[in-house]
């Protein structure tokens, strides 16, 4: 009601004293009914819009290796020991493991080196089940994989050693990474 008659008010201008036949008052009604139909459901995406999370909600990670590389063992955890970004500080370089504070969907990286005559093949776990693997077998051979995933609050993600002995020990060619693409439950 209070739509129709700010409606009403603002074409009251235009209307004169053949306006008000039936016909006219119920094709301005109309009108009235759907643009404040519209109304409400452009107020419903601009509410959605302010709705955002708060921006202490956002999570994003890059760590590497260290510069002597990482000595691998079998089911072992591979700790990323210098992180170039932490926000919403949700990776642990001392364990190697990262902890979902918000819900929603991640993109997930994860880079592999090996020295020369060295093979590995590690997994992307989430709550200790695979995601994806990465594999190298030859000299300097490099894998990755990133994935897309809906993560929940509390899901932990880790790169797990699945075979092999070694990674390259140059720092910018490990590289496990995260960032919260959209929040919410999917």
């Amino acid at each position: 009601m209070y739509f129709e008659v700010i409606f009403l008010v603002l074409l009251g201008s235009t209307f004169s004293e053949e306006c008000s036949h039936p016909s006219i008052i119920k094709k301005t009604k109309t009108e009235v009914d759907f643009l404040s139909k519209r109304l409400t459901a452009l107020q419903g995406k601009l509410s959605f819009c302010k709705g955002e999370p708060p921006v202490s909600s956002y999570t994003a990670f890059t760590a590497t290796l260290s510069t002597n590389g990482a000595a691998l063992s079998y089911g072992g955890i591979v700790k990323y020991s210098r992180v170039l970004a932490n926000i919403g500080d949700c990776y642990d370089s001392g364990t190697g493991v990262f902890t979902v504070k918000t819900s929603g969907v991640y993109s997930v990286s994860a880079s592999m080196m090996t020295p020369p005559n060295k093979s590995s093949h590690l997994a992307l776990m989430k709550n200790g089940q695979d995601l994806v693997w990465l594999y190298t077998a030859g000299p300097h051979d490099m894998a990755s994989q990133t994935v897309n995933v809906a993560l929940s609050k509390g899901d932990k993600l880790w790169i797990q050693v699945q075979s092999g002995s070694r990674l390259h020990g140059v720092q910018f060619y490990n590289v496990f990474a995260a960032a919260l693409i959209r929040p919410g439950y999917f």
